[in-house]
């Protein structure tokens, strides 16, 4: 069905703020909740948010981060247990600032929770002309090692950001094979997983009741992606790594931004030439099957950002519209 977007802005946050969040922290999540929502996901934000509502009042209180560390070209964050979107979303700006005084700029969160807007950062970042690397050891647990039965890392997100002179490339996607949040979608569907996830037993099962544990993505290279993210986010930025992640809590999930400015290597006119006609040669190679041409990622999202900015409303499917109103 179709909403409008400040019909959406103005119910989503009312819901956050009667969650028991302030003012502040409910316009900054309603912003990054609808832009998602925009942009387009396997989980709808909209949909799902009655089901975060427990770890949202959990984290409601008016908890404040303070600064761990800070040195010219980084800083590091301990959120108190602070929404770690929240956290970005505050720091975001003077993130990138301080990319275009150094170059380079890395921002760490850690005793924080899990940050579930990547693509959106992502976008704010590129539309600054910077390119946006991100990293989160999202767990706990749920992964296997390549060759093993036992999980020891989490779903391990990894996401980026680079600007062109039309539509940015975005990716945003786990370095485990499947989201683990598909298997709550397909106990409530009624439907069976795809391959790639384990029972206790540690064989492949597409039964949602079964499933325990997850494959990464390719294999052996997946599994050593996988464990870089859960380095980067976990152990480098003072948060927990694999098994030391408690089982029954997000609180100890790490999160490392890093945004470079391609204008301090050279002029970014070229660099955006560069990476434009890049994507146009990659939008131009033939299709295996002419019913799906090749895409770059990002390009889809830009377009409903696009198409809904135009209209004014959005296009949320009637079973998320109805789980949200039910909350």
């Amino acid at each position: 069905m179709k909403v409008k977007i400040t019909e959406l802005k103005e119910k989503v946050n009312k819901y956050l703020q009667t969650s028991g969040m302030n003012e502040h922290d409910s316009s900054v999540m309603t912003d990054l909740i609808v832009e998602q929502e925009m942009v387009g996901n396997q989980f709808s934000p909209v949909g799902e948010l009655a089901g975060k509502h427990a770890r949202l009042i959990e984290n409601a209180k008016d908890a404040k981060e303070e600064i761990a560390t800070e040195k010219p070209s980084l800083k590091l964050v301990k959120g108190n247990g602070r929404l770690a979107p929240l956290i970005t979303a505050d720091y975001l700006e003077e993130i990138v600032k301080k990319a275009k005084t150094q170059g380079i700029y890395a921002f760490g969160v850690y005793d924080s929770t899990y940050n579930e807007f990547f693509d959106i950062f992502c976008r704010r970042i590129v539309a600054k002309d910077c390119i946006g690397i991100i990293f989160e050891n999202g767990g706990p647990q749920g992964v296997v090692p390549f060759g093993g039965k036992k999980d020891i890392t989490g779903t391990n997100p990894i996401a980026y950001g680079i600007p062109t002179h039309k539509y940015p490339m975005i990716f945003d996607g786990a370095t485990a094979m499947h989201a683990w949040g598909r298997i709550k979608q397909a106990k409530e569907n009624n439907e069976k997983l795809p391959d790639g996830y384990l029972d206790k037993a540690g064989k492949e099962t597409t039964d949602p009741n079964e499933a325990v544990a997850i494959l990464t993505f390719g294999g052996f290279k997946g599994y050593a992606i996988n464990l870089l993210v859960d380095v980067l986010s976990g152990a480098l930025v003072r948060g927990k790594s694999g098994l030391d992640q408690p089982a029954d809590s997000q609180r100890y999930i790490g999160t490392l931004i890093i945004v470079i400015d391609p204008a301090a290597f050279g002029d970014i006119k070229d660099f955006k030439d560069s990476t434009t006609k890049l994507v146009e040669d990659i939008l131009a190679v033939p299709p295996v099957d002419p019913n799906k041409p090749v895409k770059v990622p990002g390009i889809r999202g830009s377009e409903r950002i696009e198409q809904f900015e135009k209209s004014g409303e959005i296009e949320i499917k009637d079973e998320d519209w109805e789980k949200f109103l039910k909350k």
